[in-house]
């Protein structure tokens, strides 16, 4: 099993430190995920580095960071991964500066894409570096409200869930000309493919934090601000209040049932569950039986 660290700003670099974070430090500290994967998997070496942001282009790192983060990487003997979100076209033409630094200094490394155009750039601008399909590119579904009415039990009626079009020929022609082999997952409610071989691609599965929805509509950029200009998409500077807040989420209504497995957050633009001790135990265990080669670890989800 391949280890890699998420760090998500040039802030966040000194984990490298203490990945798996303090009770002391951190709003939520690891200590039950290390010792869950470690009593699956035995001691876990860190071997390299998933730097960037998935879900807003105003966190995109600058290029300094990126700088400090492959030499950091360099120094450490970790390889390096680049993660890169969803864009607009201004968004794009960042990315595409960061992804030609990235070439230059190390050609043969990854870049996560959420984002076809930034696949389409890798292809024709940056062909030395090898892209991984991220978690929004597969359409996995991931919402809790499913098992309020599919019985967890019902393992047929789970199974169609448990697919994508990452699955189908065609999808897989398609990624094999943008030399994609590799796809990235979430520990989903319903559970993984027992297939997943089959689809054709090496799998990395994020811990401990999946990804229920984003989009350009930001809930803390509208803290503080007049009523007219709240909840738009926006454009121009970010004072990234998700660095620092984040919200626990609950639903009176019930339609999302409260769990033992996991607990519903919101950071920024986009709502996670956070995957408690049991889930997380029993997700490993499919993870191995599944074929899982990389295991990314998240001291927070975004």
């Amino acid at each position: 099993m391949e280890w890699a660290l998420s760090i998500p700003r040039g802030q966040t670099l000194t984990w490298l430190d203490e990945p798996w974070g303090t009770k002391e430090t951190d709003h939520d500290s690891l200590a039950d995920v290390r010792e869950v994967c470690e009593d699956k998997f035995g001691p876990v070496k860190f071997t390299r580095i998933y730097f960037g942001q998935e879900f807003c282009e105003k966190a995109l790192p600058s290029p300094k960071e990126l700088d400090r983060a492959m030499v950091l990487a360099e120094q450490r003997g970790m390889k390096f991964t680049l993660v890169t979100p969803y864009v607009t076209e201004s968004g794009l033409e960042v990315v595409k500066g960061l992804l030609q630094r990235l070439m230059r200094l190390q050609p043969r490394a990854e870049v996560v894409v959420n984002d076809w155009g930034v696949l389409q750039i890798i292809a024709e601008d940056c062909p030395t570096l090898t892209p991984v399909l991220g978690r929004l590119l597969n359409k996995l579904l991931r919402d809790p409200r499913m098992l309020t009415h599919c019985n967890k039990s019902e393992g047929e009626e789970l199974a169609r869930f448990r697919s994508c079009s990452l699955a189908g020929v065609p999808m897989q022609v398609l990624l094999r000309q943008y030399k994609v082999r590799r796809i990235e997952l979430d520990l989903s409610p319903q559970g993984l493919d027992n297939h997943l071989t089959d689809w054709g691609y090496e799998s990395t599965l994020y811990l401990r934090y999946g990804v229920i929805m984003t989009g350009r509509i930001c809930l803390l950029h509208s803290w503080g601000v007049e009523e007219h200009q709240k909840f738009k998409p926006f454009s121009g500077g970010c004072d990234r209040k998700c660095r620092f807040y984040w919200l626990e989420m609950s639903d009176s209504s019930q339609q999302v049932k409260k769990s033992k497995d996991w607990v519903i957050l919101q950071k920024g633009n986009t709502i996670f569950y956070r995957e408690e001790r049991e889930f997380l135990k029993e997700g490993l265990d499919i993870a191995a039986r599944v074929g899982i080669s990389r295991l990314v670890i998240q001291r927070e989800p975004i």
